[in-house]
């Protein structure tokens, strides 16, 4: 018998409720999330028979019967499933689906790549554990991946021989269909077959319904530009229509009400290895509506994850900008953004399940992101600026298809405009403007205060250089009162004439409520400067750090100096505006 093609299935699925099949032979009494109602399939008085719609599917307790739509019209109605798949597609507005002998061909082709892909993927696992390749099976197990996890997403290895494709070749498949499947490609000039993901641990990819479609690869290598390849367009896989893990990510919605999307194979299973089940990927692919469909099928609620670098931060602004078009009621999509310099992988094998639990509770929703990243982009608080921002913010809400949520979203940003940015402004409190204490454990911190903190980073890296420029480093003015005593407390240790003990640093933080050095040091910018930093390189950065400084401080003053004369238009305050404005060409 045909199969139909599961996309079709599932348009059927979308498009129809369980609560109405079922509701036109039973009669249903809602429940909470679920209905219930008097077993069709036993003869009972007490009602044990329940639907979900969210999850798609009825239940008997008494009888034990358990399905979908389709499932329920085979057996009470004693149709065959084909019957009943045109019975639901009339019924959900839809064409009879006509098989075709171009059908009937192409289930083949399925059926043996499918194959051809379970072949591929258990040579590949093998590969991994055997002694040759025992330096790519220590890439994982130094990432603190079990065996269980590794084994669970079914990670291997590809040699750089021709072993692959002599041992599919014997197996009877064609050069054409290895090809077709993405996993090879013929090289043009010597007319062979060459493995695409070859000297990479590869990352198995399924659908929706766990059948394998194509690959990503990682090379350990520093030498080769790419870390990471996937598997090309084909007609199995399709990167927009699709996520990483979605196949058991989707199960855990009785567990957890989001789903968690974030960039890459390792964060998934590095995250999946630490017991946070309920996470997938966007195969290397801007997130698509699709993808967010997909989601929206299982999971209400989406926090998108990117990592704490400039790129995240701009990744994750386009992909919020697109995304706030297809936003509709009851569904939600959230933003989190790693610390400076981390990546969901790193950080969950820093600071474990718990202190990735914490970073998710401080998620932003999708108007939250898109307002607080389009404002961060203002340069002052004049008027000019602030219409600016709102034609922008509107000019966004106006691309929301569902005409309710535009309404509201709207609404939304205006009112945050007044109540963060003039409300403020006539309260002359700067976005600039740093408290002498403040809590590194939030997601976001202003450019100011990384700055601060990098410096201090470097003075704490390069002692011996800190102590050679003592005079100019003492000069340089801070405004956070926790990175002046840092600072302080570097200067005494090393006037001193003390060794320097980074553990000194470490009480004093502790003494502030700062669990260690790493914490206080994740926004830093200094995190990728080579040990081998030279006493001229490290001048030219403190210099910089000092400019820097200087320039946030002005950009401070000059947006006061604007507060001060629009409400009280003095030429003094001109003159000084004026003035530091054509200073530096601010």
């Amino acid at each position: 018998m045909m199969k139909y093609p599961r996309s079709y299935l599932e348009e059927i699925n979308q498009r129809l409720k369980v609560s109405d099949i079922v509701g036109s032979v039973v009669k249903l009494t809602k429940r909470g999330k679920e209905f219930v109602g008097l077993s069709p399939f036993t003869n009972e008085k007490t009602p044990s028979f329940t639907v979900n719609d969210e999850k798609g599917f009825y239940h008997c307790f008494s009888s034990g019967e358990h399905g979908g739509i389709f499932d329920f019209l085979v057996k009470i109605e004693k149709l065959t499933f084909g019957d009943a798949v045109r019975k639901l597609a009339a019924k959900a507005g839809m064409q009879e689906y006509k098989f075709s002998q171009t059908n009937i061909e192409q289930e083949k082709k399925i059926k043996r790549s499918e194959k051809l892909f379970q072949l591929f993927f258990n040579y590949c696992s093998k590969n991994l554990f055997t002694e040759e390749n025992k330096n790519h099976l220590d890439y994982l197990t130094n990432r603190s991946l079990k065996k269980t996890t590794i084994d669970f997403f079914q990670i291997g290895f590809c040699d750089d021989s021709n072993k692959a494709s002599d041992h599919f070749l014997k197996l009877g498949y064609s050069q054409q269909e290895l090809i077709e499947t993405g996993l090879f490609y013929l090289n043009e000039q010597k007319k062979t077959l060459v493995a695409r993901f070859k000297n990479r641990i590869i990352f198995p990819i399924k659908n929706l319904f766990g059948e394998f479609i194509g690959c990503g690869g990682r090379t350990v290598l520093s030498s080769v530009p790419a870390k990471y390849i996937n598997s090309p367009e084909t007609i199995f896989f399709k990167k927009g229509n699709n996520l990483y893990n979605f196949n058991n990510a989707k199960n855990e919605n009785k567990n957890q009400d989001y789903l968690l999307i974030v960039e890459g194979y390792m964060d998934v299973v590095s995250l999946y290895n630490q017991d946070i089940k309920n996470v997938c990927a966007s195969l290397g692919t801007a997130i698509t509506d699709n993808q967010i469909n997909l989601a929206w099928r299982n999971f209400k609620n989406i926090i998108i994850c990117f990592d704490g670098d400039s790129s995240g931060f701009a990744a994750a602004y386009r992909a919020a900008e697109k995304l706030i078009r297809i936003s509709k009621p009851n569904h939600t999509v959230s933003f989190m953004i790693m610390p400076q310099g981390l990546d969901p992988d790193d950080y969950v094998n820093k600071f474990g399940k718990d202190g990735f639990d914490q970073l998710i509770n401080r998620k932003k929703d999708i108007t939250e992101f898109v307002f607080e990243y389009s404002a961060r982009q203002l340069k002052n608080h004049s008027p000019s600026s602030l219409a600016e921002l709102e034609k922008k913010l509107m000019d966004t809400a106006d691309t929301i298809e569902d005409p309710i949520i535009k309404k509201y979203y709207r609404n939304f940003f205006k009112n945050k405009i007044f109540e963060n940015l003039i409300k403020k402004n006539k309260n002359k409190q700067s976005k600039f403007q740093i408290a002498s204490t403040f809590d590194l454990n939030r997601l976001e911190m202003s450019e100011l205060e990384i700055k601060e903190f990098s410096l201090c980073q470097l003075l704490i890296k390069f002692p011996e250089f800190s102590a050679k420029h003592i005079e100019k480093i003492s000069e340089i003015n801070l405004n956070l009162e926790l990175t002046k005593n840092i600072k302080s407390k570097i200067i005494d240790v090393l006037i001193g004439n003390q060794h320097f003990n980074l553990n000194q640093i470490n009480e004093y933080l502790a003494s502030q409520k700062i669990k260690n050095i790493d914490l206080f040091f994740k926004f830093s910018t200094t995190n990728t400067l080579m040990e081998d930093v030279d006493f001229e390189t490290f001048v030219n950065l403190v210099d910089d750090y000092e400019i820097q400084l200087e320039r946030i401080r002005k950009y401070k003053k000059i947006e006061e100096l604007e507060n001060t004369f629009s409400s009280n238009m003095n030429e003094q305050a001109l003159n000084e505006l004026i003035s530091l404005k054509n200073s530096n060409n601010l």
